[in-house]
């Protein structure tokens, strides 16, 4: 009966159609705006409307994934932080919890490993201070660790379950978050002067063409099984599948 149910849980379509096309509208939207009339107000407050709503339709697609919808809180009040602050240290720092829940549910570690990781973040802050080192460096290398073993693991699920949907949102989320960063890397490096800023506003640009999407694939890659279905014709599935 399981399989069965899960075969038939596999073919419901994940992506609701109001719901693509408000992310295709916005998507679009900010990416002209950005193009057209850089700088503009209104840009940024599509993005940030845009990943706030990812928020909104992980905790009514799948109630269950409670680490999946924190995961999600934690990147938007890191965007909050970055985007309406110049607190950038404070923005990262939370950057790392949400790139350490997602690595939890990819891996289905138990929450004491959260509990370290809490202790082990401001200890990391702490030490920086004391050395007087750079404290974004070190979080920024914490957070890469984190971001690079949620790539590997999400591409080694994907190889192990290739037609499982939610896989491979959460691969191809991580590849394009993934790209988003090497962008605000390399965007870095140009304004510390390290790197000729001459492509500076590409850069700039490619940034939210790979991190928007990001963040709607992982909206998408909940490895709850049984995921909360709303459509009726979902519904009927389910029921069929189970009773079977």
């Amino acid at each position: 009966m399981k399989k069965i149910l899960w075969a038939d849980l596999k073919r419901i379509p994940y992506l609701d159609g109001y719901w693509m096309a408000t992310w295709s509208v916005i998507y679009l939207s900010f990416l002209t705006l950005d193009i057209f009339a850089p700088g503009f107000y209104g840009s940024s407050v599509l993005k940030y409307v845009g990943i706030f709503l990812c928020i909104i339709y992980a905790m009514q697609k799948y109630r269950k994934d409670y680490k999946l919808t924190l995961a999600l809180f934690f990147t938007f009040l890191a965007d909050t932080i970055l985007v309406w602050t110049t607190q950038e240290v404070a923005g990262v720092f939370v950057f790392c919890f949400a790139q350490a829940l997602h690595f939890l549910r990819l891996t289905k570690l138990q929450r004491k490993y959260l509990m370290i990781f809490i202790f082990i973040v401001p200890i990391l802050v702490i030490i920086s201070g004391i050395r007087h080192d750079n404290i974004l460096y070190s979080l920024a290398a914490l957070y890469g660790l984190l971001l690079v073993s949620n790539v590997t693991m999400s591409i080694r699920n994907f190889r192990t379950h290739r037609k499982d949907f939610r896989a491979r949102c959460a691969c191809y989320g991580f590849l394009a978050f993934i790209c988003c960063d090497i962008c605000v890397g390399v965007r870095h490096l140009m304004l510390d002067g390290l790197m000729p800023d001459t492509f500076l506003p590409l850069i700039a640009y490619l940034v939210w063409v790979f991190y928007y999407p990001s963040q709607v694939l992982l909206a998408n890659s909940s490895n709850i099984i049984e995921p909360t279905i709303k459509s009726p014709k979902a519904k009927k599935v389910a029921k069929k599948s189970t009773i079977s």
